[in-house]
C-alpha cells in the first residue's frame, strides 16, 4: 500500500507492520493512539525535521475590555471599573473593544462582568471579557505549537537603528560612496561590524525568557518604552504540524519508533497472561515481545541522537 499520510492511515501502516491482519496486535485503539503522540512528541524534541525555526512577529496592541456597548466612549477618557475601581486612559476604541495601554494603578485591575463609565459616558456598561497586552501582563502569550524562543530582535531605538538619513548606514555610504565604489568593502565591513560590537557592548540584548509548557515570553526591560502598534520579532521553532504537513507521517524514523512503541504496549497487555496455557499447549509469551521492543526503542533513541538530531552547539563566553 501506499505510504500514509493522515493519522488513521498512519495508525494501520504501524500495526500491519507488526503483523496485521495475519496475527491479532492486543492493543486498544486509545492505547495506539497514545503511542503515536508518544512518539509525535519525542520526534518534535529531538529530529531535525520535527521542527522548523520562524520568525514570529507580535503587534503590541495594548490591553483592551471587551463590553456590551462601547458607544459614548472616547479616546483620551478614563474609563473607570464600578466594582474595582481600575482606572484606565482610553486610547483607542475598535467595535466594542476599549483599549488601553497601562492602568493608572497598577495593582488595582480591572473584573469580569463589572460594570465600567467614562469622563463621557456616565451609562454603564459590562465587561464581558479582559485581554491583558505586554505592558499590563509583562508577557507576550505564545501559540501552543511554539517550542522554544531564543532571541528577540532589537526593541526601541539604538546605534544603528533609524530610518532615512538617521541611519548610521546610511551616512557612512554617503559619506564614503565615492570609496566604496572605487575600492573594496573591507573597510565599510569592518566598520559595521565595530558598530555593531559598540552596540551590544553599550546597549546590550534585550533579556527574555520562555517556557514551552508556560506559553508565556517575559521581555526583562522597561516595557513603557515600547509604543502601541509596533512589532516584536522573535525568532522560535515550532513543531511541524502533521495535520498540515503530510509528508510527516512518511518519516522512516517516526515509522519505526511508533511501531515499535505499541509492540511496547502489546508485550505490556500480554504480560498478565505470562504462563497461561491455551488449547494445544500454546502459551502467551509477552515477556519477550515486551523485551523485544524495548530493544528496537533504545536503538532507535539511540539513532536519533547519532544520525537525526542537530549537533548540540558549545557556548562560548
Amino acid at each position: 500500500m501506499a505510504q500514509p499520510t493522515t493519522k488513521k492511515e498512519f495508525k494501520e501502516w504501524c500495526l500491519r507492520k507488526l503483523g496485521k491482519p495475519v496475527i491479532e496486535i492486543n492493543v486498544d485503539q486509545d492505547q495506539v493512539d497514545d503511542r503515536v503522540e508518544e512518539a509525535l512528541s519525542y520526534y518534535w524534541d529531538y529530529h531535525f525535521d520535527g521542527a522548523e525555526r520562524i520568525y514570529y512577529k507580535h503587534e503590541l496592541k495594548g490591553s483592551y475590555l471587551t463590553v456590551a456597548d462601547a458607544t459614548g466612549f472616547a479616546v483620551n477618557d478614563t474609563v473607570t471599573g464600578a466594582t474595582s475601581g481600575a482606572e484606565a486612559k482610553i486610547i483607542s476604541i475598535e467595535g466594542n473593544n476599549i483599549y488601553y495601554k497601562i492602568l493608572i494603578d497598577a495593582d488595582v485591575p480591572f473584573q469580569s462582568n463589572e460594570n465600567v463609565t467614562s469622563t463621557s459616558q456616565s451609562t454603564p456598561t459590562s465587561i464581558s471579557s479582559i485581554y491583558k497586552g505586554l505592558h499590563e501582563a509583562g508577557y507576550i502569550t505564545m501559540p501552543e505549537n511554539i517550542i522554544g524562543a531564543i532571541n528577540v530582535f532589537d526593541l526601541g531605538s539604538n546605534i544603528t537603528a533609524g530610518s532615512g538619513m538617521f541611519n548610521v548606514q546610511y551616512q557612512f555610504v554617503l559619506n564614503n560612496l565615492h570609496d566604496i565604489v572605487n575600492y573594496n568593502l573591507t573597510h565599510f565591513y569592518m566598520s559595521m561590524m565595530n558598530l555593531q560590537f559598540m552596540e551590544e557592548l553599550l546597549v546590550g540584548m534585550t533579556p527574555m525568557r520562555y517556557n514551552r509548557h508556560v506559553n508565556k515570553l517575559y521581555l526583562d526591560t522597561k516595557h513603557s518604552r515600547l509604543d502601541i502598534g509596533t512589532f516584536v520579532a522573535i525568532e522560535a521553532y515550532q513543531i511541524v504540524d502533521p495535520d498540515v504537513y503530510q509528508d510527516v507521517w512518511k518519516d522512516r524514523w517516526l515509522q519505526n519508533y511508533a511501531s515499535a512503541k505499541i509492540k511496547y504496549q502489546w508485550g505490556t497487555n500480554l504480560t498478565k497472561f505470562n504462563g497461561m496455557t491455551l488449547p494445544g499447549n500454546v502459551q502467551f509469551n509477552g515477556e519477550q515481545i515486551l523485551n523485544d521492543a524495548r530493544e528496537e526503542i533504545q536503538r532507535l533513541e539511540e539513532d536519533m541522537i547519532t544520525s537525526y538530531s542537530l549537533p548540540v552547539m558549545d557556548m562560548i563566553g
